[in-house]
């Protein structure tokens, strides 16, 4: 695992709904610049994108 994963990861620990979706341009850009490889892209925007889908749950939704 690359050190921008690491540090990108670590963001997404603590982070609520907006500044998730701020760090999925991150992640995605990050791997455009080749700082992180596809299967670490993956599993970011995977952590992320649940972030995103958790607070939904008791929205019924």
């Amino acid at each position: 695992m690359s050190q921008k994963f690491d540090e990108l990861k670590q963001k997404l620990q603590n982070v609520d709904k907006d500044q998730a979706k701020d760090l999925m341009q991150q992640i995605k850009s990050a791997r455009q610049n080749g700082e992180i490889d596809e299967k670490e892209e993956k599993n970011l925007l995977d952590t992320a994108k649940s972030k995103l889908g958790g607070g939904l749950g008791g929205l019924g939704l």
